[in-house]
């Protein structure tokens, strides 16, 4: 749609909107109007918030001058700290998070553009937006400098108006489903999550780009892709929620995972909901600290020790990078699918512990076409949801089906949490039938057997072939899930 919010909408869209009302927002505006600097949820946020149909150049470029006068430049930091020191007070757009020093007994705020972990901040601001205790929130935040202050610290927060919504109404988003077919709502999701449902015909791939969102909504899955460059792998992650945190590349070490034992601070898996390896072929596991021992025990059990401390994350761990393919296969001059892994990682009883191994190379690469015109979910909110939606469980469910024999404890959990997740995704109202209920466990199981089939190459006096599949009824050869 070259003419954003004056272009005709499509019946369906019409549709979108009238049923979703102010929780949508015009994906092709979003499109046209990324502001530089911030991230998709909160661009998509100030769109539904400050810009009117009628009006929406004018509203748009109101928003972005108003950007461009309070989100900081890196490099005019000491700028903005002068300013801070001549008039005592500045307002900037920025990421801030916070924390409770119960050792001081104070609550203490991180400023980035001002390169600051110690700005004050009160307990009626945090009480407004707690979302600033967990993990942080994009706003307009008010900062004063006042020397002779007692706190410990001469900058604190003055106000803090976010750019992120509030508690999601989640039974309002489950009364959304009944509005909708199957198809409908699946293409209304990956609308939601940035994509065109044109672009996309076979249904397949489109649920394989939605199972990306599982370990947003499902507690402690471990996912990995692989598959050719630029197919999204990341984006909708890295887009759809700040409760996901990526490492492209780097190091990855306990310190910054787990828990810091020189100062004690929680590191990213007790800090987000999913962390994501971008770039994993990249990334430096070094064996010599402990990070892949403590990494696999933590996919094991959702729980890590450091120093003589144990502690319980619900976060999902998603482990994504680059693999040649030869058409829609991966090239055949890999032994095994896990080949691309760094050397680090390839170890079996990590490969176990992943879930399910998503095949990136059936989806197509990311272009112009492929991002959303229509009506979808503000972002801020659908990411939202999502996590609220870890609260239901569907496990019960899975375990009436009936699986092939010979499948291990891990299979089952892996299967539970993979289909767990897309009821959730698919069917939030819990209202399936039995077809779409065995069409989630099939691509579940699917996921599960890539996992197993590597596992038998890698180690075949280990891991013997084995079908992991439903079977049409409980009987010889047939075991439910326990």
């Amino acid at each position: 749609m070259s003419n954003g919010l004056e272009a005709d909408l499509s019946p369906f869209d019409l549709r979108v909107a009238e049923v979703i009302g102010d929780k949508g927002v015009h994906k092709d505006l979003a499109q046209q109007a990324s502001f530089h600097g911030l991230p998709r949820f909160v661009t998509e946020y100030l769109l539904a918030k400050f810009v009117k149909k009628e009006t929406w150049k004018q509203d748009v470029e109101k928003v972005k001058n108003r950007i461009r006068d309070l989100l900081p430049n890196p490099e005019n930091r000491e700028m903005i700290k002068e300013r801070l020191l001549s008039t005592s007070e500045v307002t900037l757009i920025d990421q801030v998070d916070c924390r409770v020093d119960l050792k001081e007994g104070k609550r203490w705020a991180r400023v980035p553009s001002l390169d600051e972990n110690k700005v004050g901040v009160t307990p009626e601001i945090l009480e407004q937006s707690p979302g600033l205790l967990l993990g942080g929130l994009w706003g307009t935040v008010k900062i004063r400098y006042s020397p002779d202050g007692d706190g410990g610290s001469p900058n604190h927060i003055a106000s803090f108006t976010p750019f992120q919504i509030g508690p999601p109404d989640i039974a309002e988003f489950r009364g959304f489903r009944s509005h909708f077919s199957s198809q409908e709502w699946l293409d209304l999701m990956i609308q939601s999550a940035g994509y065109e449902p044109k672009a996309f015909p076979n249904r397949r791939v489109k649920l394989l780009i939605l199972s990306r969102l599982i370990p947003l909504v499902e507690r402690n899955v471990n996912l990995l892709e692989l598959g050719p460059r630029q197919t999204g792998k990341t984006f909708l992650l890295r887009n759809v929620s700040p409760r996901v945190f990526t490492i492209s590349g780097g190091r990855a070490t306990p310190a910054n995972l787990f828990v810091n034992l020189s100062t004690g601070a929680i590191g990213i898996l007790g800090n987000r909901k999913v962390v994501v390896f971008d770039e994993i072929a990249h990334t430096n596991f070094n064996t010599e600290d402990g990070t892949i021992s403590i990494l696999k025990d933590f996919m094991e059990s959702g729980q890590f020790s450091r120093g003589n401390k144990q502690f319980t994350s619900d976060a999902g761990i998603f482990l994504a990078g680059n693999i040649d393919v030869e058409g829609t296969k991966p090239h055949s001059r890999y032994r095994h699918l896990f080949e691309p892994l760094p050397d680090e990682l390839i170890d079996t009883a990590l490969h176990d512990r992943i879930h399910g191994y998503l095949p990136g190379w059936e989806i197509p690469k990311i272009t112009p076409t492929s991002l959303a015109t229509g009506i979808g979910f503000v972002t801020d909110y659908f990411g939202e949801v999502l996590v609220r939606l870890r609260e239901d469980d569907h496990r019960q469910r899975i375990q009436d089906q009936s699986l092939e024999k010979g499948i291990t404890k891990r299979d089952y959990v892996a299967i539970e949490r993979l289909s767990s997740g897309l009821i959730k995704l698919l069917y939030p109202d819990g209202k399936m039938t039995p077809e779409e209920l065995r069409e989630v466990v099939d691509l579940s199981c699917d996921m599960r057997q890539r996992i197993h089939d590597q596992l038998v190459v890698l180690a075949p006096g280990e891991f013997h072939p084995k079908k992991i599949a439903v079977v049409a009824q409980t009987g010889d050869g047939a075991k439910p899930l326990p």
